[in-house]
């Protein structure tokens, strides 16, 4: 009863944050590219998206805004536990790639172009914040440049696991 109690209270919370940013409309809620499942916005994309000519990525973005007056477009990822992001955070070494590979994608996919990428810790664990990633040529670089690496270790087949320290724990 406690942790349904918890639920309702962080729903309440996250609804009003979703309502109080005037600026940002909700547009897709559960987009996907490349995936079959049912329950996914009903304008998603069958087919998965190629980006840069050379990397075909299938997803689900929790949440795409818009921004009207800018003709711009937000990627939401929601996260429900700690917020462990760091104000540099933008790939992550590879461990963050929801914000700007979804945003990659979408852009591709919907052509419309991202404004930025977010996790958004929509818990109380979480604090509800958000860590914004701009989707600029240096992010979209980052995430090409992660794409680039795991292609090389599929190829090469070398895959080596490199956890952070306690993560198996």
């Amino acid at each position: 009863r406690d942790e349904v109690d918890d639920l309702r209270r962080d729903l309440g919370i996250w609804v009003q944050k979703l309502a109080s940013d005037q600026a940002w409309l909700p547009m897709y809620f559960e987009f996907s590219f490349g995936l079959s499942d049912a329950e996914r916005d009903s304008r998603s994309l069958p087919e998965p998206v190629l980006v840069d000519g050379r990397f075909l990525l299938r997803g689900s973005v929790d949440l795409i805004e818009h921004r009207a007056d800018l003709d711009l477009l937000r990627i939401t990822d929601h996260k429900t536990g700690k917020n462990r992001s760091n104000p540099d955070l933008v790939v992550g070494g590879g461990a963050a790639l929801q914000p700007v590979l979804y945003s990659l994608a979408v852009e591709q996919g919907v052509e419309k172009k991202v404004f930025s990428g977010r996790f958004f810790y929509a818990t109380t664990a979480g604090g509800f914040v958000e860590h914004e990633i701009p989707i600029n040529d240096y992010t979209r670089g980052q995430g090409l440049q992660v794409l680039e690496i795991i292609d090389r270790a599929v190829e090469t087949g070398f895959l080596p696991a490199a956890p952070s320290e306690r993560a198996c724990t």
